[in-house]
């Protein structure tokens, strides 16, 4: 881009002056180049003007795989309003904490949540009057870069949420850490399969708004049909997904998304690690395209990346820091570590990608961040002799046995292999002798019983004696959240 735009909405209104004809965002029902999405982009604006929202006010988005969702993040972004975008599934009660928390001016959804005291908007209503030719477009002022863009809200099942606070300035370096990330290019059309109000989805919006590329919305797979129809209909070059959507992918048509090799340019994943053994499918079905998955945070977006293409068969690594991010690795007093697999440290993240805090939250904002702005993670990692970054895993995830630390995806992975096995999770438990051992929680393929004997004997074949779990549990089901993350703490006693 020849002029240097300071955010993200200043890009995308550039881009409409200079690739009026480029297509910059659809769904399967709408398509828009970006000189047709800035002229609704900025009649949206006006109708949000119409219901009283300025500059600094916070709209709260319900999040949906449609056109007018994002339409509606850049008609807020174009006259300084505050997006606060939440998962689909999230429920009434939990809407109205948020909102009243944040102090949210209004609710934009396709239903309305019920209460006297919120102002409720329709998805409908604003698609149709940013869709009237006829309606005078808002006098956008862009707004400045150290100005609040978003507050990404957690959304658990209990405990109060978080937000974190994320200014116009930092997207802007997190859409820079996505496009160094993947070597995005301008003529890139990206698939995003994944939910648009999570960061991950959202992250890569902006980066293709930033650089000018194509974006293309799916929901997920819960249609095969409608999914290879877009990958198809738009000659689709990239793909986002998270680990769940693939396993959707690979049961439903394996062979059909390994037609796309000669197409794809790159597929990323993010959200949630990805399988050793879905690594391994994906290098089998995809030779010419190069293959991401992403480590990051709500907190500090896009920090690592691995190329598992390239750098095939190294355990627990998770790639390179991207262009923005400055990695340390600190020991529990914050102070930075030289680094080894023999003297590992907490992951800690410096650089303008970094959120400006939670929301209203000064306690847990200083517990998570210092005064200069460095994040400081529960990850323990360490940076390996090829210059690549490995993470053993969290803080009270990891098995440390009298010193040594295991990391409890590295049991899973090989447990995984075993026919016997649909899925499993591994977490540490108090030992007399060691401290602290591995057990492992195991969700049967149907038909099968369990052999212990069998399932250590195999893992003995693979670890090391020591990692192999003395302690097994049979459940039902491993909870995962929607994106593929083992819930741990729902598997440790109180």
């Amino acid at each position: 881009m020849e002029k240097k735009c300071r955010t993200i909405v200043e890009a995308l209104a550039y881009h409409a002056e200079h690739q009026p004809d480029r297509l910059a965002i659809g769904d399967k029902k709408h398509t828009a180049t970006y000189g047709e999405f800035w002229k609704m982009v900025l009649r949206g604006s006006s109708y949000l003007a119409e219901q009283g929202i300025g500059r600094g006010d916070i709209v709260v988005l319900r999040g949906v795989q449609k056109f007018e969702y994002l339409l509606a993040v850049f008609s807020c972004h174009a006259m300084g309003a505050v997006i606060c975008p939440l998962e689909k599934a999230v429920r009434d009660d939990r809407i109205l904490e948020i909102m009243q928390f944040a102090g949210a001016s209004c609710y934009l959804a396709d239903k309305p949540v019920t209460s006297e005291e919120i102002r409720n908007l329709s998805y409908r209503d604003f698609l149709s009057a940013a869709s009237d030719p006829e309606r005078i477009p808002y006098e956008c002022v862009f707004p400045e870069p150290d100005e609040l863009s978003d507050i990404l809200f957690t959304t658990g099942t209990t405990g109060r949420s978080k937000g974190i606070e994320v200014t116009f300035g930092c997207n802007v370096a997190i859409a820079e850490n996505v496009i160094d990330s993947v070597s995005k290019l301008p003529d890139d059309v990206e698939l995003i399969a994944t939910p648009v109000s999570h960061s991950l989805a959202m992250r890569r919006t902006y980066a293709a708004m930033w650089i000018g590329s194509s974006l293309i919305l799916t929901e997920g797979f819960k249609f095969a049909n409608t999914f290879f129809k877009m990958m198809d209909t738009f000659q689709i070059s990239a793909v986002t997904l998270v680990p769940a959507i693939l396993e959707q992918i690979l049961a439903a048509n394996r062979e059909k998304f390994a037609s796309y090799d000669g197409q794809l340019r790159y597929i990323q994943f993010g959200s949630a690690p990805l399988s050793e053994t879905n690594k391994e499918i994906l290098l089998e079905m995809f030779p010419h395209v190069r293959l991401y998955n992403t480590y990051g945070a709500t907190e500090s977006g896009c920090t690592i990346i691995l190329e598992f293409s390239r750098y095939k068969n190294r355990t627990g690594c998770i790639g390179r820091t991207t262009v923005n991010t400055h990695l340390l690795v600190v020991d529990e007093d914050r102070k930075p570590i030289e680094s080894s697999a023999e003297h590992t440290g907490y992951l800690a993240f410096d650089g303008p990608m970094n959120m400006r805090g939670y929301h209203k939250e000064p306690e847990i904002t200083r517990e998570a961040m210092d005064d200069a702005g460095i994040i400081y993670t529960n990850d323990i990692g360490y940076i390996g002799e090829d210059g690549l970054v490995y993470l053993i895993g969290r803080k009270g995830d990891v098995i440390n046995m009298g010193g040594i630390k295991i990391a409890p995806t590295e049991i899973e992975e090989v447990a995984a292999l075993h026919p016997m096995v649909r899925d499993c999770a591994c977490i540490p438990v108090t030992d007399p002798i060691t401290g602290s051992a591995p057990k492992l929680f195991v969700e049967l393929e149907e038909g099968c019983t369990f052999d212990q004997a069998e399932l250590s004997g195999f893992l003995l074949q693979k670890l090391e004696a020591l990692k192999v779990p003395k302690i097994y549990e049979v459940i039902d089901k491993i909870p995962r959240t929607f994106n593929g993350k083992i819930i741990r703490k729902d598997l440790k006693e109180d």
